[in-house]
């Protein structure tokens, strides 16, 4: 089928209410399914991403669904433990970065620092901060080195936060 006719079949199908494409401005989704029964949900969020413009809309988006989740009645209890090469961008002087990284590394503090004024914790791994040579007195303040990521990830499933991994 060339490419006219397909774009025929599916006005086609538009026109008569049978296909329907997602209205942008439809009211908001909800997750009602997922959330039924709870007061309260926690979540620890494990980044370890090498790509600053990836980092910062993750961490956009971990803001989206703390307010999602307060918006639906559900209370978040959100925490963010960056792990791995992702430690560079939480950086107060911000050396080695790229010139061409500079604007989303930027982002990923703006965000983190939002993410601190909503009560959302973001630790840094100190196993990656030396690993990397990173002082942990060179990261921005709203970051909180620990020790070892992973063991705060053991510890908050400990405590009922479930794992959302971002790789």
């Amino acid at each position: 089928m060339n490419i006219r006719r397909l774009l025929l079949a599916v006005m086609s199908l538009l026109c008569s209410g049978l296909l329907t494409l997602p209205d942008a401005h439809a009211a908001d989704l909800q997750d009602a399914a997922a959330l039924q029964g709870l007061h309260s949900a926690k979540g620890v969020f494990m980044i370890d991403v090498d790509n600053p413009g990836r980092v910062a809309r993750v961490l956009e988006t971990i803001q989206t669904t703390d307010k999602s989740m307060s918006k639906q009645g559900v209370e978040p209890h959100i925490v963010v433990v960056v792990i791995g090469p992702t430690v560079a961008f939480l950086t107060k002087d911000r050396r080695g970065i790229s010139y061409k990284d500079e604007r989303a590394v930027s982002q990923i503090q703006t965000a983190i620092r939002k993410l601190n004024e909503m009560d959302i914790r973001t630790e840094a791994c100190g196993v990656a901060l030396k690993g990397m040579d990173i002082p942990p007195t060179e990261l921005i303040p709203e970051v909180h080195p620990v020790g070892n990521g992973f063991i705060s990830a053991i510890g908050y499933q400990a405590q009922g936060y479930s794992l959302v991994p971002v790789y």
